[in-house]
């Protein structure tokens, strides 16, 4: 049989008897000029590896990133500490948080002072000055309130919410504190704030259900003459966020875990003043019935592929990571391979920077970059997996003579593991309920450019799924599988 469908993305259904497809670890490419069914119309690729840049003194999560304007250097935090990190990686202690957990929102602006970067975690409000090296503590007498949690900057002002209110307010035009006790109120509908961005320069206040959009209308308009923001009528939208932490900037507009009046998680992109959800069933699924408002976002590109990159910590026992690739809207999961079972990808947070994608580990204060050459995670075998749909014939008996992938050949390495690479394939026969002995077979040394992956006599089934394990340090790129059966006696 030609191409059955093996090489393809993820879409796990509730259903054993529907697609219950895997790819951890791979990430689709789609030839435009071939047609369905075609060999190599899909090609699964690596995900990128890690190699570690920079260890912070404190073993604790990198909690935020970001990089200030000019792009020379940026600003990390690790557990109560605030680093400055220049382009040769080295880091300075430049403050200290009243907080040590939880994720950090961070702006910068150019104000009058110089350079500052603003930093919020849900209990204070700091900033540290580039120009003059000082770290501040913003007293409670600045702005109307203390704390907030998400923080971002337009036209000279840095903006921020009042946890658990739907009010937000600013910092004076240019300067790094907030002396007017004015705020704006986005209370066309009476749900919180959960987020902010800047898209555009417009503001968008991503509520717990709904979401409005507030421009900079300057400073003589009657009745807000010390708030500089006003609503933008017919822009109220009736879907709000629901992570805080999961708003990344994406393609020319940015992305997020939504929630509507009904609870439900979804995984939308804002377009203009709508939203256009990118999560697949499958997607929302694996989300249903748990916690979801702790999920962090960034993301990256890799060879024309745009990924947004989101992780819920608290689904299932070890966190869990998909990735939406905007290049062929499709999604695949990233885990990281601890060696005895898979957990969320160790990226906690991500800034491109000097060139290079960063992402700081969410338990030991490391700081990678992703590498597209570099098929480790700093070090760890990196296990990639793909597990095809069901193979049934009417619920016939099949006997399957032969199974085949095309591999990219010759890529083993000179010595080492990897030097000869090779595939596992296993099988169930009833949905995914019991699996088969391993079957390892040789991908292919280095220089051997005819070599093919091939088992045989694989038996007899009624309904089979096949799944295939690649663990070596190697471009381990799926190009296309064929697999020989035919159809016994029932």
């Amino acid at each position: 049989m030609p191409d059955f469908g093996f090489v393809g993305t993820s879409y796990t259904a509730p259903s054993i008897y529907q697609d219950d497809q895997e790819a951890i670890c791979f990430f689709a490419e789609i030839d435009p000029t071939k047609g369905q069914g075609e060999r190599g119309v899909v090609a699964l690729y690596p995900t990128p590896g890690l190699t570690q840049q920079v260890q912070l003194p404190v073993t604790s999560a990198v909690r935020g990133m970001f990089v200030v304007s000019g792009g020379l250097h940026f600003v990390a935090v690790c557990g109560a500490n605030v680093y400055k990190v220049d382009a040769s990686y080295n880091y300075t202690k430049i403050g200290t948080l009243s907080t040590s957990t939880g994720y950090v929102s961070i702006s910068d602006n150019q104000t009058t002072t110089g350079l500052i970067a603003y930093i919020v975690d849900g209990v204070n409000r700091y900033y540290y000055n580039f120009n003059t090296d000082t770290f501040v503590t913003l007293p409670s007498s600045d702005g109307p309130w203390q704390g907030a949690t998400v923080v971002d900057s337009v036209d000279g002002y840095n903006i921020y919410n009042q946890p658990g209110t739907y009010n937000w307010t600013c910092t004076d035009l240019n300067l790094a504190t907030s002396s007017s006790l004015t705020y704006g109120a986005a209370n066309g509908y009476p749900d919180d704030i959960v987020s902010i961005i800047v898209d555009r320069r417009q503001v968008y206040l991503l509520k717990e259900v709904t979401t409005e959009v507030w421009a900079d209308v300057g400073t003589t308009i009657t009745g807000i003459a010390t708030f500089p923001f006003q609503r933008i009528p017919g822009t109220m939208m009736q879907s709000g966020c629901g992570a805080p932490f999961s708003v990344a900037r994406f393609a020319n507009s940015f992305a997020f875990v939504a929630k509507d009046t009904r609870g439900d998680a979804t995984i939308e992109m804002i377009d203009g003043y709508a939203f256009n959800k990118i999560s697949t069933h499958a997607v929302e699924q694996s989300l249903l019935n748990q916690r979801t408002d702790d999920a962090v976002a960034f993301t990256y590109q890799i060879e024309g592929h745009e990924m947004y990159v989101v992780t819920f910590p608290s689904v299932g026992a070890n966190g869990l990571t998909w990735v939406y690739d905007l290049a062929t809207q499709s999604w695949h999961k990233w885990l990281y391979w601890n060696g005895a079972e898979y957990t969320r990808h160790r990226a906690n947070c991500g800034i491109f920077f000097q060139q290079k994608y960063l992402v700081g580990d969410y338990l030991n204060g490391k700081i990678y970059s992703l590498e597209n050459e570099v098929y480790t995670d700093n070090g760890q075998p990196i296990r990639r997996l793909r597990r095809a749909r069901h193979l049934t014939s009417d619920l016939q008996r099949q006997y399957f003579e032969s199974f085949q992938i095309q591999f990219q050949p010759g890529v083993g390495l000179n010595l080492g593991q990897g030097n000869d690479p090779q595939a596992m394939l296993r099988w169930s026969n009833d949905g995914g309920s019991t699996w088969s002995n391993e079957h390892w077979t040789s991908i292919g040394k280095q220089g051997q450019y005819t070599a093919r992956a091939l088992w045989r006599r694989l038996g007899w089934s009624r309904d089979r799924i096949f799944e295939v394990v690649i663990s070596d340090p190697i471009k381990c790129v799926i190009v296309s599988a064929e697999l020989k059966a035919s159809t016994g006696d029932n």
